[in-house]
């Protein structure tokens, strides 16, 4: 099947899915296909899949843009230049023509925004973006699919429930969650497959030095940018900053990333900067890894580098940390490895054998499949032309509660959060009857106020030591302070009778059995118990918080049960 066929075996091929019996029943009268009696050519068919199982196969691959060089357009491009290169014949349809796929076509290759334009059939679609695949499904019902999810908060990369697609992958550890739901299908059932490099493009470049000079900086968002520049400035770091919050995109990454010393990347730019053996701080504007060396690379590559370990907040101090935990050799036993298990032909493989299971795999009943498509169409099409603007709205929201969620970042475990330090204040939220941060304080002195914190899932026990500084003018004065788990009262204690601002800590102990699967929380109420009014009101400065593990947590709340 990977040679075209001529426009009666093109129908049979459409049709071969369904028995002789189905197809009145399911096509009706009208339909160009009526009347037809189909015996020869399906067997025909038939024949020809079951003798060519390991042929050269014809794959029609759908993306939503080829427009800028950038995220799932790059990983495009690898796929149709892999899968020529392994005697394979890729057509790519997209929604979106430009640079990437003029380049595509300068090169031979077949790239169409018509689905009118696609001359199939095809042995197997391979399927990215819900918009971009399911014009290509409906034109091809027949041919077995494969949909890859690239994305964990877009709704275009949300996996469409229709029949023909037989595999589902994902390119990440939390993506597999994702698609799983979205499909509706067992989580076991979904291929991780990770991104691959085309390492001889991304080639090494010369040994940075000890200390680094030169740092290459993408942003396809921006609020990483400024914290970014002030850090290498105090580094005294020259810093390039590129992508499209920038207005400045590179042509060819390949020819200028050796050239760095130092790369802030993500996703796959970071996976190829990290084949030119660059050392490699992982960030964007969501969030902050940090530098990729031997031990983090176990655990991030399965997240393909990506928003789920980009936990850390976007401070300068955080920044200035990850830069100085260059090494050099580090970053070259990272790209070494990158360039051994990375490489683009496994990559490639593995996606043929995802094809030929696919193609394997039983077809849909025919009776369930207008259903689906019913279905698909009702939950994707809005009710009236006015509401097509619903996507960009909520596109819009996603973004900005990634961004009021990422001010509220997972408390780090075993480092000490001073307040009075920039970005120290992104590791709370809601916080009430507190004054603006001023002369490096935070302080309130109103009769009551609370601060939220986010130290994350908790599997084991925790303690969180919270160091403040009170005064209490009179020894009348009480100020009582809650501590509240997922909001469950964890401990109280009072403060009474200093005359002065005198430094104070507390130790609090969170079982992990009052923990949340997906988060926790931990708030601080403060009250006025008893004491002067409002105007003489005993004043309370949180300092810092330290988060740690501690088996006492859990041995106290089973005590106290």
């Amino acid at each position: 099947m990977g040679s075209r066929l001529r426009k009666p075996l093109q129908d049979a091929y459409l049709m071969s899915g369904m028995r002789n019996n189905e197809r009145c029943s399911t096509l009706g009268a009208g339909h160009p296909y009526w009347g037809w009696r189909f015996r020869a050519p399906i067997v025909m068919v038939a024949l020809e899949r079951g003798r060519h199982l390991n042929s050269p196969l014809r794959i029609l691959i759908t993306t939503l843009e080829l427009d800028t060089r950038r995220g799932v357009q790059n990983v495009s491009r690898d796929l149709a230049v892999g899968l020529r290169d392994a005697g394979h014949d890729p057509v790519i349809y997209t929604r979106k023509s430009g640079s990437v796929a003029a380049d595509l076509r300068a090169t031979g290759f077949q790239v169409e925004t018509n689905v009118q334009a696609l001359d199939g059939p095809f042995d197997v679609i391979h399927g990215h973006h819900l918009v971009a695949c399911s014009p290509a499904l409906a034109r091809y019902p027949y041919t077995p699919a494969v949909f890859v999810c690239h994305d964990n908060v877009s709704w275009f990369d949300a996996a469409p429930r229709l029949p023909s697609i037989r595999r589902h992958a994902a390119v990440s550890e939390s993506l597999v969650d994702r698609v799983a739901f979205d499909a509706g299908v067992d989580r076991s059932s979904v291929a991780l497959i990770l991104n691959g490099v085309d390492t001889a493009r991304f080639a090494p470049g010369p040994a940075p030095p000890t200390k680094p000079a030169r740092a290459l900086a993408f942003a396809k968002n921006e609020d990483h940018i400024a914290v970014i520049r002030e850090a290498c400035a105090h580094r005294k770091i020259a810093v390039d900053f590129v992508g499209a919050a920038t207005g400045v995109n590179l042509e060819d990454p390949s020819k200028v990333l050796p050239t760095y010393d130092l790369v802030f990347a993500s996703a796959l730019s970071a996976l190829e900067a990290m084949s030119c053996v660059r050392p490699v701080i992982v960030c964007d504007g969501r969030g902050m890894a940090g530098m990729v060396d031997r031990k983090r690379y176990e655990a991030w590559r399965p997240q393909n580098f990506g928003l789920a370990i980009l936990n850390a907040p976007l401070s300068v101090d955080r920044a200035l940390a990850e830069i100085d935990r260059f090494d050099v050799t580090e970053s070259q036993h990272v790209g070494e490895r990158v360039r051994q298990e990375a490489q683009i032909a496994p990559w490639i493989s593995r996606y043929i054998t995802l094809y030929r299971e696919a193609i394997e795999a039983p077809p849909p009943s025919p009776d369930a499949a207008p259903l689906q498509w019913a279905q698909h169409l009702e939950r994707w099409t809005p009710r009236a032309v006015e509401h097509w603007s619903w996507t960009d709205d909520r596109q819009t929201l996603t973004n900005e509660i990634r961004r009021l969620r990422a001010g509220a970042e997972v408390l780090p475990v075993g480092d000490r959060l001073a307040f009075g330090k920039e970005g120290a204040a992104t590791r709370f939220i809601e916080p009430a009857g507190f004054e603006p941060q001023h002369d490096g304080a935070v302080w309130t002195s109103a009769r009551f106020a609370s601060l939220r914190f986010r130290p994350g899932p908790i599997k084991v026990g925790y303690a969180l030591t919270l160091e403040y500084a009170v005064c209490l003018p009179d020894v009348g004065f009480t100020l009582e302070i809650t501590a509240l788990q997922n909001g469950v009262e964890v401990d109280r204690w009072i403060e009474t009778g200093f005359q002065g601002w005198t430094e104070r800590s507390h130790e609090v102990l969170l079982p992990a059995e009052l923990s949340h699967p997906v988060a926790t929380w931990l708030s601080f109420c403060f009250a006025q118990k008893a004491g002067a009014p409002p105007a003489h009101a005993p004043a309370f400065s949180p300092r810092a918080l330290t988060f740690r593990p501690d088996v006492r947590a859990d041995r106290q709340h089973r005590a106290h049960k």
